[in-house]
């Protein structure tokens, strides 16, 4: 038995250390004392050959980032996941990803306080092979995105972008005007802004066929300006809002999609708000054009859900989907 279980041994040993055995590297919640001695015996030693490098949360994850150094010697590496509390260590790091020559996978998760000079988008956009990133940001003031109007960026390769900030249409429209080929965007929150935006600047974006947002608390005019830029490809457009009644105008929905938008296959739309015990959504007029030919030739069905609290109050919540 003890035979047995030694040449077991022997054979797990020869394939780790088996130069053409790719590894993914995973690193669990760590004291900085673990983490440094993970980094000197198993990382450093197998830097060409990690394809995949993900980091987790931790309360000690400024020591453990301030001691990770990933160079031109991690060859092989296309994916990597960061976790990171301090922006002044975010963005030296994000710089030196550059001479990574395979790196086609970024997501990052931060907290901090935003700064312009803090812009993540700045390094990211400059990384020349990357094809997907998610960028999520946990501050206790999500409007400070705002002051993010940098715009000295490099046109990017980036197909595949998650903004799981707040953010404001007229900042995305920057971005977006640095990804000519993009393919899927989903945005968590484009929240509500004065900015005035330019209906003369043109994005190109000839590939992209998927949009998602999560929660958009700008205005039905913004929006439309936002849309008649982007979505002349557009195949599939999911879409969520709360209280902004000019959303719930089939008539204008239907004029948006067959003007600019003709290729679209798939609409999830979600609007909810509290309304109370005398108030009812009747006044919403709009809201009865959902049912036209045009919604139902595309089997696009309209629900209508109250729901009423112990103060009844109700949450109503209309929504749209393909037919299932």
């Amino acid at each position: 038995m003890y035979a047995i279980f030694s040449n077991l041994n022997i054979r797990f040993k020869e394939l780790l250390e088996c130069p053409s055995v790719q590894l993914k590297i995973r690193v669990p919640v760590l004291t900085p004392s673990n983490f440094q001695n993970l980094y000197d015996k198993i990382i450093v030693p197998n830097k060409d050959r990690i394809i995949s490098f993900s980091t987790l949360g931790t309360e000690n994850s400024d020591a453990v980032f301030s001691s990770l150094t990933i160079d031109s010697s991690f060859n092989r590496l296309e994916s990597l996941v960061l976790w990171e509390r301090r922006s002044q260590n975010i963005l030296p790091f994000l710089r030196s990803l550059s001479t990574l020559t395979r790196l086609f996978s970024l997501r990052i998760y931060i907290n901090f306080d935003l700064t312009d000079d803090r812009d993540p988008y700045v390094a990211i956009f400059s990384l020349p092979l990357l094809t997907y990133t998610k960028i999520s940001v946990e501050t206790n003031e999500p409007r400070r995105t705002h002051i993010w109007t940098n715009s000295n960026y490099q046109l990017s390769p980036l197909q595949y972008l998650i903004t799981n900030h707040a953010c404001t249409i007229h900042k995305l429209i920057t971005l977006l005007s640095y990804t000519p080929q993009l393919r899927h965007l989903r945005c968590r929150l484009l929240y509500r802004s004065n900015e005035i935006i330019d209906e003369d600047v043109n994005i190109m974006l000839p590939n992209l066929t998927h949009l998602s947002i999560d929660r958009c608390g700008a205005q039905f005019e913004q929006f439309e300006i936002f849309m008649k830029k982007i979505g002349s490809l557009l195949e599939v457009l999911r879409f969520r809002t709360s209280n902004n009644v000019a959303y719930l105008n089939g008539d204008r929905w239907e004029q948006l999609f067959l003007q600019f938008m003709p290729h679209l296959r798939i609409f999830e739309f979600k609007y909810d708000r509290i309304i109370s015990a005398m108030e009812f959504i009747a006044h919403d007029a709009g809201i009865y054009k959902f049912t036209s030919a045009f919604w139902i030739e595309r089997r696009w069905v309209s629900e209508f859900i109250v729901e009423v609290d112990d103060s009844k109050d109700k949450f109503i919540t209309f929504s749209i989907h393909p037919y299932r």
